[in-house]
């Protein structure tokens, strides 16, 4: 028998294959000792590379370096999940597959993970996957922060090419993962792990606590399987959960779920990333089912699409829409480090995102929220993103938006003793919340746009007016009368639904409420407002300690309504265009850009706006998007 902390490294796969065995709620998948490359640029054989103008191929990733497009290995530290990075590559913009770039294998239905970030620190930057014909497989983007992107390849063996596009990028690591399984029957499973030379003898009753660390994360890091139904989804996160990770990939376009996908384990160590079609859209996970439960009747968190009440979980690259509660909702003290990244919450009957109840550290970026209402309490709950009710310390949103809800943009509403003591906005953006006639489609009408028969009180209005949609398309705009929508105030018209029995709110940023004092923070860095009716900036009659650094407000009802507020930051913070002038507090001005520039804003706005829209109309989730107009 061997000591287990003799041989650390061997024992690692040997433990795999033994516990593949042991455990049978892993299922039939073998994954091969072999199936994961990947290179971390902070490593001393890259990190001793220096300034390179020539071919360089090191463990099998080769570094398309020349004179003319020269590449460096340089200093950068950063962190994610846990895990630091002391040097990154510099890829320089407009590379191309031949000059500038990193060339490496792949096989069918290999993942590939990139670590990255833009070398500037105000602009975007974007990261090509392309083939030897120089056919651009994806863009993934690469924010002012560090972020994690993957991509799933299919297709015939070859080699792949990364490289810059718009501006410089710092790569810190790359992984090239196998996706597929191996399916076997149990006897042929048993078999290949008894047959196998390499395997060790492992007395399991003597491993210590470091030990089942360490063979927790090698199974997390290589159990991967890919699922395209709701059954499967569920199957697959209970097996990584008992697991004690893994990654789960979500493959196809729309699956339907019939109900909650609840997510509870502590240090769960599980994704779930949904795979990019070829078209560029990704998967929906649509909840109608389970909202047809939930007509013209109350909900509760039981009705939450994905409900987070665990730790250490990411959610990646989905659409998540027509829940009948949240969309997403991280709950509970035990809800903490979960990463929800690159997803769409929209068409769900409360926020599109909600972080509550002491739920801590959760990070939020680039997600989109929009058209989320709740029609049954009549508007007045669905918030694009509300991290309210006593959510915890250390949640941030980065590159997040939320427009067309019916309630707030952002709402971190608290109730007495029950505070949420900080949160962090950074490249984030509001635009017409709380707005009525979105829901019934007279905005659409209004503004041109085709019927969106996706929202809930519009099918509503269909099935009590068949000719609805013909008069909508023959560009005539008529809602029918009487009493049918079912509410928590009876069953009342749409006069009175989008009247004065409209509970929603339009503003953008709501900051918190009376009972956030001073001891509560919020930091907003290139924060937009605009486009609310209401308030764009609304301190919500909190005093809570703001930090306002380079945020925009325009043709908002108030731009700034932030008077009580006590300020830590305040730098170039602008406005125009208000309807009602700014509640400011003592000291404080927002400056007013000359008429050239407030067109340049407007207009750079509207074209990120369009394409935001359009995008996830069609399922294309934007990824990290800037405004540039900071």
């Amino acid at each position: 028998m061997r000591n287990l902390k003799q041989h650390p490294l061997i024992l690692v796969f040997s433990l795999l294959l033994a516990l593949s065995a042991i455990l049978s709620n892993l299922g039939p998948v073998i994954v091969k000792a072999d199936s994961v490359l990947s290179w971390n640029f902070s490593d001393q054989k890259f990190k001793d590379l220096g300034q390179m103008t020539s071919e360089k191929t090191i463990a099998g990733l080769t570094i398309l370096a020349a004179n003319e497009s020269s590449m460096a290995v340089k200093s950068e530290t950063a962190n994610l999940s846990g895990t630091d990075y002391s040097s990154a590559l510099q890829l320089n913009a407009e590379g191309n597959q031949e000059n500038g770039s990193l060339k490496f294998s792949v096989s069918d239905k290999d993942v590939i993970t990139v670590i990255l970030k833009s070398d500037s620190e105000t602009e975007v930057s974007h990261l090509v996957l392309a083939n030897a014909q120089g056919q651009e497989l994806t863009t993934m983007t690469a924010g002012t922060a560090v972020s994690e992107e993957s991509y799933v390849y299919s297709g015939e063996a070859c080699e792949l090419y990364l490289y810059a596009k718009g501006n410089s990028l710092d790569l810190f690591s790359i992984q090239v993962e196998s996706a597929s399984n191996d399916e076997v029957t149990e006897s042929q499973e048993t078999e290949k792990i008894s047959s196998s030379s390499d395997t060790t003898e492992v007395d399991l009753s003597n491993t210590e606590s470091s030990d089942e660390s360490l063979i927790s994360s090698s199974l997390a890091a290589s159990n991967a399987v890919t699922v395209s139904t709701y059954n499967d989804l569920r199957s697959a996160i209970s097996k990584a959960e008992k697991a004690g990770g893994g990654k789960i990939y979500v493959k196809g376009t729309k699956i339907a779920c019939d109900g909650q996908i609840a997510l509870s384990k502590t240090n769960a160590n599980v994704q779930i990333i949904g795979v990019q079609n070829a078209d560029g859209s990704y998967p929906e996970l649509d909840f109608s089912d389970f909202m047809a439960k939930y007509v013209g009747k109350a909900s509760s968190d039981a009705a939450v699409g994905v409900r987070i009440s665990g730790s250490n979980y990411t959610v990646q690259n989905v659409i998540i829409e027509h829940a009948p509660d949240n969309g997403i909702q991280i709950k509970g003290k035990t809800a903490g480090n979960n990463r929800i990244s690159n997803c769409i919450v929209r068409y769900n009957n409360d926020a599109g995102l909600q972080v509550t109840a002491g739920a801590y550290q959760n990070t939020i970026e680039a997600v989109y929220s929009y058209r989320n209402c709740d029609v049954y309490t009549r508007g007045g709950n669905a918030d694009g993103f509300a991290p309210k009710l006593g959510a915890g310390s250390g949640n941030t949103f980065t590159y997040c938006y939320a427009w067309d809800n019916s309630d707030d943009g952002w709402d971190s509403f608290d109730k007495a003793g029950d505070v949420t003591p900080d949160i962090t906005y950074t490249n984030c953006a509001v635009w017409n919340n709380g707005n009525p006639d979105v829901f019934t489609g007279k905005y659409d009408f209004d503004h041109k746009n085709a019927l969106d028969e996706n929202l809930h009180l519009v099918q509503l209005i269909k099935a009590q007016d068949a000719s609805f949609t013909s008069n909508f398309a023959n560009g005539k705009f008529a809602l029918p009368s009487g009493n049918f929508i079912k509410t928590d105030a009876g069953t009342i018209s749409l006069s009175a639904w989008t009247g004065n029995s409209f509970d929603g709110n339009p503003n953008g940023f709501k900051l918190g409420s009376v009972n956030s004092k001073s001891s509560v923070t919020r930091k907003l860095s290139y924060c937009l407002a605009f486009d609310e009716a209401k308030k764009g900036f609304d301190n919500n009659n909190s005093s809570v300690t703001g930090y306002f650094d380079h945020c925009v407000a325009f043709d908002n009802g108030y731009n700034y309504y932030i008077q009580p507020l006590s300020i830590k930051g305040w730098t170039a913070v602008q406005g125009f265009s208000g309807k009602s002038g700014d509640k400011l507090p003592a000291g404080r001005s927002v400056s007013t850009p000359s008429s050239s520039s407030q067109s340049s804003i407007c207009n750079a706005v509207n074209n990120t706006r369009n394409n935001i829209i359009s995008n996830c109309k069609a399922n294309k989730i934007p990824g990290k998007v800037t405004f540039n107009i900071y």
